[in-house]
Order: C-alpha cells, then sequence, then structure tokens
C-alpha cells in the first residue's frame, strides 16, 4: 500500500529535499508540491490525502492556523526550522516534527510513524475495534499490552505513558497513533494529552474524571463525544 501525500513548503531548497526523500520511500506517493496553504486546500478536499509535509510559516496564513481549521486532517509531520513550536505542534496531533534541516534517516524515522498508523487499519482486512492486544517497543524489548488492562494514555510530545492496572510504559508513538488503535466503543480521546478506559472511569464531576488517584481533565471540544461513549456503555 502506499500513502498519499501532500506538501506545503515555500522554500525551494526544502521542496527539493522533499520530493528526493519521497521519491526514494516506495511507500509514500506525491501527490501535489505547494507554496502555500491556501493554495493547497482544494486538493485536500477533492482527494483523499493520507500525509501532510506541512511548514510553519507560509504566506497568508501559518502552518499551524491552517491546520486548526481543517475539520479531519490528514496524519502531518510538520518540517520547520524553529523548534519553538514544537510543543504547539504537538498539541494539535501531528506525527512527527522535522527540524531543517533534517536527514534522510530522521525523515524515515517520522515516516515510519505514519505507516504504523495506516498498517493498523488495513492489515489483514481486520477491524481495529477487534484487536485485543498489541505488542509495543519498551526499551529495546517488544511488550504486550492487553487493552482491556490500560487505564489511561497521556501524550508528552512524540512520546505517551501507557498506563495500565499493573505497570507504566513509555513507548515513542502519539495518541493519534493510540486513538486509531484502540477499540472505539470502549476508549475515548477525552483532552488533547489523554485517552481513557470507559470502564476504569470511577467518577465524572463537572469538567474532570478520577480513575483511582488520577485526575484528569475533560476538554471541551471531546465532551460531548465522552459523554455520548459513557451513556453508551452504561
Amino acid at each position: 500500500m502506499s500513502l498519499k501525500c501532500l506538501v506545503i513548503e515555500d522554500e525551494l531548497p526544502a521542496q527539493r529535499v522533499l520530493k528526493k526523500y519521497i521519491a526514494d520511500v516506495p511507500s509514500l506517493e506525491l501527490k501535489g508540491m505547494y507554496t502555500s496553504a491556501v493554495n493547497a486546500l482544494d486538493k485536500l478536499q477533492e482527494e483523499k490525502i493520507d500525509l501532510l509535509f506541512l511548514d510553519i510559516n507560509l504566506p497568508k496564513i501559518s502552518g499551524l492556523s491552517f491546520l486548526r481549521s481543517l475539520n479531519n486532517p490528514p496524519q502531518v509531520i510538520i518540517t520547520t526550522a524553529y523548534p519553538d513550536y514544537a510543543p504547539e505542534g504537538f498539541e494539535l496531533d501531528v506525527t512527527d516534527y522535522l527540524l531543517k534541516p533534517f536527514s534522510f534517516e530522521r525523515f524515515l524515522k517520522a515516516v515510519s510513524k505514519t505507516t504504523d498508523i495506516a498498517n493498523l487499519r488495513e492489515s489483514d482486512g481486520t477491524s481495529i475495534d477487534n484487536n485485543k492486544f498489541v505488542f509495543i517497543k519498551v526499551d529495546k524489548i517488544l511488550q504486550k499490552v492487553d487493552f482491556e488492562t490500560i487505564v489511561f494514555i497521556e501524550s508528552d510530545r512524540d512520546y505517551v505513558k501507557v498506563e495500565t492496572e499493573d505497570e507504566s510504559f513509555t513507548h515513542l508513538q502519539t495518541l493519534k497513533y493510540w486513538e486509531k488503535l484502540l477499540p472505539n466503543q470502549r476508549f475515548a480521546r477525552v483532552h488533547k494529552s489523554f485517552i481513557v478506559n470507559i470502564t476504569k472511569v470511577q467518577k465524572i464531576i463537572g469538567n474532570q474524571i478520577e480513575i483511582g488517584d488520577e485526575v484528569i481533565p475533560i476538554g471541551r471540544h471531546y465532551k460531548q463525544d465522552f459523554m455520548d461513549k459513557i451513556e453508551t456503555i452504561s
């Protein structure tokens, strides 16, 4: 399978690098190169794009502002010369953040995160909701994690903490990866930094969830979906 990707980048040298790197990865298919986000909007609306390489400093509208404006954005890899924007980028659920100039090796590492998510959708034609466990790499060891034991998952930029009933794991991935992986009827995104196992929730007090000794905030953009799932599973 191949991932259809767009590049939104206004600097010619960076365009050339990305075009070459994309051409060298068989799983990527470049569908367009744009110098401004506004010009790319029609393409995003008319064709399903899997991956967006997005610069931040762009004419007319910044990359991050453009990303906020999209209702259902594809996976996004930020490409920029400015490291100060990294926290804001990860708050918007970008898959990775490439700091210019970046090597082909670093580019591949970012792309591997997107292909992991895409493969989950199509492997063996199996629904993600039917999976019951996953193996994750923790300190060079593949660790089996049963979904039913997960209490919550917390994001810390490009890492996540997977809190289970028995122990915690730190994993090099994003919340978006886990959101696609976990059974939708059992897990809910409740905040830009948290996914919770609905069956583990003990109390909901205002905009907070209590699970054992943990107090987890509920973001206003996520609350309605979370409450709908709570009612469904009750």
